[in-house]
């Protein structure tokens, strides 16, 4: 059977046409996209943190103080814990008053942040208050410890039921002897802060 030429030709060009087309590279969109515009950093981020940090610690000391003037004396166990609640906040003040000196040296007079260094200031002299109310408390604490000791141990002598064991009495010892030298060190790391934010809030003003 023949192909009659006008079809034969329109084949010949449809099959050229898909050859091309097959050759032919391929083109990708590409779609642009604008940049995500970062967030500005906080130029008060820093004294933002200081402040945030004194006022936690705040909370902590008042924790320590509530269980301090408890009528019920704390036991062993209950002094090592207050023990390492006060390191931390030694710990943190002394963080704090790093971050003061570190903030010292590059801020202006008249600056913005006087608000923030005067929470600060303002914050640090109410801490050193409670932490002297602490030392005191602690001092009366380890007073009343020792004059309980010197009796339980005076009740082991004599034989009387009810004395403590000497084990629990050596533990209260030495856990209201570390209570106060923590205590010590509590006070000399706000006095160190109450220094470095006056001073901050000074340079500010």
């Amino acid at each position: 059977m023949k192909i009659k030429f006008p079809l034969l030709a329109a084949l010949l060009i449809l099959t050229g046409m898909s050859l091309a087309f097959a050759g032919a590279p391929v083109k990708t969109m590409v779609v642009r996209q604008n940049p995500v515009p970062q967030a500005a950093a906080d130029p008060d981020k820093n004294v933002k943190d200081i402040l945030f940090k004194l006022v936690r610690q705040d909370e902590y000391l008042d924790e320590a103080l509530e269980r301090l003037d408890s009528e019920k004396p704390p036991s062993a166990k209950e002094l090592s814990s207050l023990s390492l609640n006060l390191k931390h906040v030694t710990a943190s003040l002394g963080q704090a008053s790093a971050l003061n000196k570190r903030e010292f040296s590059g801020i202006q007079p008249e600056s913005r942040l006087s608000r923030y260094t005067n929470a600060i200031f303002s914050y640090s002299r109410k801490l050193h208050k409670k932490t002297a109310r602490i030392g005191a408390l602690v001092a009366q604490l380890s007073a009343r410890n020792k004059k309980a000791s010197m009796r339980d141990a005076v009740g082991l002598k004599k034989g009387k039921k009810g004395g403590k064991k000497i084990a629990q009495l050596l533990a209260g010892q030495k856990a209201a002897r570390m209570l106060a030298v923590d205590a010590r060190k509590l006070r000399a790391a706000s006095r160190d802060l109450n220094a470095t934010s006056k001073w901050l809030y000074i340079a500010s003003r």
